[in-house]
């Protein structure tokens, strides 16, 4: 498991993966496709041999100095990107597949124009042309041309402020859906920590290079657990660092053994946090954005806005699932696996507090927390709602501390979604 999900990760992460086996198949193909040429009289476009020399040379030469100037370009932008956003927001421009394709395009391109390049006029037939290979070479031209429009396209669209904030959302939400899947229970006891393990527990501890808890794969455990009636609980949550040393897992053992290596290969750590399984990174990324945008250097209140906007959105999928630890039965509905989660208040306070605290100050972002409070307060489940009336009452009070002018201060704690221009009286 832990292979299968670090190789998925350098497949998502690495840009130079997708290029490499376009690399590989553009050599293979141009060492193939003239030969195949040779033993074939059927030809779509023919070429004499100065004009294929002339066409393929350009091709090639053009297509590596094309490659390095779409480099800048990427280079530029993710250097904007993640500067205007969030450092953290780089990983998730480097997996963007139409970024991956589009430069294996070039690659695969200026490979394969130079190898066919090299069949054209061979010493033991100076009037060969593989003119198949060649006509091959101009429909990847073609291809690289609508791979770059595509890339550009792809590429402005995705700095927008509202594209990178959808787009997160959008991957938030499904995280959110493989995480909590059950809905929220009747009352607050459904969600109480069970009580811990015993302190004669055996604990296993982490042996590997440091790094942060990427993913856990909770089915392995389980079987592994049901195989030998024991109990596995994972001390440390998804997205904490771990040191060698630190425990990773304690252990109540029944009839059979468990042993490390089959406990530790069932988690992946790397070098940062990934959304894959830690719903609380995406709201850690949200945070980012608005907080970034409320920085003294950027003052872009709007932005922290729209941040708040997905930051709603999210906060009100969740308040209706159960985020109580994650606990797991066999088929017998025995405990056999359990790990910590974020608390309901621990998502409003990451959501939220750094936007109040920087935000203190500006009308805009005062009144859409307020309106953004508000809505949860009428939506969440009973047992939820006195979080949420916490952080209202804590947006009151910072307004009332930031503006001196009685009517500055009502305006500030003025219910509106939109932030400025759209306000809702309510109490």
């Amino acid at each position: 498991m832990r292979i299968r999900m670090r190789l998925a990760e350098q497949l998502r992460n690495r840009i130079w993966i997708v290029p490499a086996v376009f690399a590989v198949l553009a050599i293979a193909a141009g060492i193939a496709f003239p030969v195949v040429d040779g033993t074939t009289e059927l030809t779509a476009i023919a070429f004499d041999p100065e004009a294929a020399r002339s066409l393929l040379g350009s091709l090639s030469g053009g297509m590596i100095t094309f490659t390095g100037f779409v480099f800048s370009i990427l280079l530029v932008a993710v250097q904007f990107g993640s500067s205007q956003f969030s450092p953290r927001m780089l990983l998730l421009f480097l997996r963007d597949p139409v970024t991956q394709l589009a430069l294996g395009t070039f690659i695969a391109t200026f490979l394969y124009s130079l190898l066919v390049l090299s069949s054209v006029g061979r010493a033991e037939n100076p009037d060969f042309v593989p003119h198949n290979s060649i006509s091959i070479a101009l429909l990847l031209l073609l291809a690289s041309m609508f791979m770059f429009l595509r890339l550009i396209t792809n590429t402005t669209s995705g700095l927008r402020v509202a594209s990178v904030l959808v787009d997160l959302g959008r991957e938030a939400r499904k995280v959110i859906e493989r995480a909590y899947p059950e809905q929220a229970v009747a009352d607050e006891a459904g969600e109480r920590e069970p009580a811990p393990l015993p302190e004669d527990s055996r604990v296993v501890p982490y042996r590997g290079e440091p790094g942060v808890l990427q993913s856990v794969d909770r089915q392995e455990l389980v079987s592994l657990a049901t195989e030998a009636d024991a109990m596995i609980e994972l001390v440390p949550a998804v997205g904490d660092p771990l040191v060698p040393g630190d425990p990773v897992f304690r252990v109540r053992d029944g009839g059979g053994s468990l042993e490390e290596d089959e406990l530790t290969s069932s988690i992946a750590v790397g070098d940062e946090r990934s959304v894959e399984q830690d719903p609380a990174f995406a709201f850690r990324l949200l945070a980012d954005i608005s907080a970034k945008a409320l920085s003294p250097g950027v003052n872009d209140p709007t932005t922290a806005t729209q941040a708040l906007n997905q930051i709603e959105v999210l906060l009100r999928i969740i308040a209706h699932r159960r985020l109580g630890p994650d606990v797991v039965h066999d088929t017998r509905g025995v405990v056999r696996f359990r790990s910590r989660t974020p608390s309901w208040e621990d998502y409003l306070s990451l959501a939220l507090d750094e936007t109040r605290q920087f935000g203190v100050g500006s009308l805009q972002v005062t009144r859409r927390l307020s309106a953004l409070l508000r809505g949860l307060r009428e939506t969440v489940p009973g047992y939820r709602a006195p979080a949420v009336e916490a952080q209202l009452e804590l947006v009151r009070a910072a307004a009332r501390r930031a503006f001196g002018e009685e009517a500055d201060r009502r305006a500030a704690t003025t219910s509106d979604p939109q932030g400025l221009g759209s306000s809702r009286e309510t109490p």
